[in-house]
């Protein structure tokens, strides 16, 4: 046991001395922090600690209920998989990177993709996002570049090494879809965001340059695909229990897989398309050698498999609509995947606090209301008086000194006119409420989950692919029937309406249901009217997108490093 721990710490004090290997991460050190911090405590155990206690250090934590992620358990060295607990170790160390440091998935990202959209407004920090002129010096995007790669780091460690490791056929061939769904995942937000990109799929050796060139977007939906098809193969089902394992929520699943490749296939397809009709920001995407409806059918069929999946179902009527986004009732039957939100403190999420008002007992202490909506996009790009919106965003809330309310007689209640109100009483900025988190202590610490694919965004998915395949858009009309009944609305008719007329509303659907969700900003440049929206809601100053604009520069620390970026 000794041993073992005396292999971690020469292994993680090599790794203070020598520099992640991540793309033009050359003369830059990640996680040093981290490893100090980490190998500090194992010298002081191995110094201090009686050797009866030593056992602890080593047992790791396996929940039968729900996926626990802890990131100081990753350590990056061949030499550390050797069993069972070291396979689970260093996946759950992987599913922790989607919401590790300060960017990603925990709150960098996300504030960039909802500053990015039409949906509204950041703070002045955003305002280059906002404005569509985000260039690589952007002190923003660094951290977002980062995070990303060293998630797909691990995944690749985890893949590497899992197959040499003696346990479970069966578990062994899980893992690694888990394994390969995530790295699907990082890889399919680096290319829709920054388009041609550096792609490693394998453990970087000593010694080994680290300057990759840029891959073609091609090349890099390829690796997405296939990983994401490993995913679909080998992953299990919610709750499964195969040779006395069980799949537990929050893990990845065969519908989740199935569900991304819908995504995938409906970015590819959609983009292909608009590129086709003159939108020179998709251009990269007229790489792809077949057809528009090709990938549709494609997206299509996987959406089909996801809807069909076990586990998964949408909620029966307008109350339990709105349950599925309490921070009580995470990896809801209705969220296909998500990443975990956690009371634990630093180990939680930051959308609380990114998406409710500041000091209002709705999120954590420390910073609040980042992102709100503009009343623009709620008077012009959405049905406001939808039940999915009616119901799901921020009607009254009190801070230190005064409590704000709306109603419909508040001049603060999104005007028709778009006037807002005052702050004497009256809440004029509208907030999401599908964050809250009451019991949230910290910035980092709610329980919330951040939604990354939900079963509605897969019905949606799969009306768009219907009506594109059969250029009839009345074909659509039961997909977005079904979400729209369970929350009391009339049936939408698209019977009658041209294809522009129906991908107008198909975008006013999304819009309604997925809002603040992190996808608008990817809609909007695959249909080709990131431009256009953008401008309307700010304005001709501020909402001006050039060709460029649809992908975002690779920051400056990226290129500097690498002499193969040009």
């Amino acid at each position: 046991m000794i041993q073992r721990l005396r292999l971690i710490l020469k292994t993680l004090r090599k790794e203070e001395l020598i520099l992640e290997h991540i793309p033009g991460q050359k003369h830059i050190c990640l996680d040093l922090n981290l490893h100090i911090d980490m190998s500090n405590f194992i010298y002081h155990i191995l110094n201090k600690i009686r050797r009866p206690y030593l056992f602890l250090l080593v047992i790791i934590p396996l929940s039968c209920e729900i996926l626990e992620e802890n990131p100081q358990t990753q350590i990056s060295t061949e030499n550390f998989y050797q069993n069972e607990s070291d396979a689970f170790q260093s996946l759950n160390a992987a599913y922790a990177r989607l919401k590790s440091n300060n960017g990603y998935y925990k709150q960098l990202f996300l504030t960039a993709l909802f500053a990015s959209s039409d949906q509204g407004l950041s703070t002045y920090l955003w305002k280059d996002f906002k404005t569509g002129n985000v260039v690589n010096t952007n002190s923003n995007l660094f951290p977002i570049w980062r995070d990303i790669y060293i998630g797909i780091r691990d995944a690749n460690n985890v893949i590497a090494n899992i197959e040499n490791i003696n346990i479970d056929s069966e578990l062994k061939l899980r893992i690694i879809g888990e394994a390969r769904f995530l790295r699907a995942l990082h890889y399919f937000n680096l290319v829709r965001c920054f388009g041609e990109i550096p792609l490693r799929t394998s453990p970087a050796k000593d010694g080994e340059d680290n300057g990759l060139e840029l891959s073609n977007i091609n090349e890099v939906y390829e690796v997405i695909i296939d990983d994401l098809n490993h995913a679909s193969e080998n992953c299990w089902s919610k709750n499964e229990t195969r040779n006395g394992y069980t799949n537990e929520l929050g893990r990845v699943t065969k519908t989740a897989a199935h569900a991304l490749l819908t995504k995938v296939y409906l970015r590819i397809a959609s983009s292909k398309r608009t590129a086709s009709e003159g939108v020179e920001g998709n251009n990269s995407y007229l790489e792809f050698s077949e057809n528009p409806v090709f990938y549709y059918q494609l997206a299509k069929s996987h959406a089909d498999h996801a809807i069909a999946g076990d586990g998964f179902s949408l909620s029966s009527n307008l109350n339990e609509y709105t349950k599925i986004f309490s921070p009580d009732n995470g990896n809801s039957p209705e969220m296909i995947f998500e990443v975990q939100g956690s009371s634990i403190i630093g180990q939680g999420t930051a959308v609380s606090n990114l998406f409710s008002p500041k000091d209002s007992g709705l999120c954590g202490t420390g910073f609040g209301g980042t992102n709100k909506l503009k009343g623009k996009f709620i008077n012009l790009r959405i049905n406001k008086n939808d039940n999915r919106f009616q119901n799901t965003i921020i009607k009254e809330y009190q801070n230190n000194t005064r409590s704000f309310q709306i109603t419909p007689n508040n001049v603060g209640y999104i005007p028709r006119d778009l006037v807002t109100g005052d702050q004497k009483g009256t809440l004029w900025q509208i907030w999401t409420a599908k964050y809250i988190d009451t019991e949230a202590t910290t910035e980092y610490t709610s329980r919330q989950n951040w939604h990354i694919i939900r079963l509605a965004d897969v019905y949606l998915m799969r009306a768009e692919a219907l009506a594109e395949i059969s250029q009839n858009p009345s074909l659509a009309n039961d997909d977005i029937n079904i979400l729209r009944s369970r929350v009391e609305m009339n049936d939408f008719d698209a019977s009658g309406l041209s294809m522009d007329q129906f991908r107008t509303r198909l975008l006013q659907e999304r819009g309604v249901e997925l809002y603040m969700e992190g996808h608008r900003f990817f809609d909007l440049t695959r249909m080709g009217v990131y431009d256009e929206y953008c401008k309307t809601i700010y304005g001709e100053l501020e909402g001006q997108r050039q060709a460029e604009d649809y992908f975002w520069p690779i920051p400056v620390e990226e290129t500097t490093a690498n002499n193969n970026i040009y």
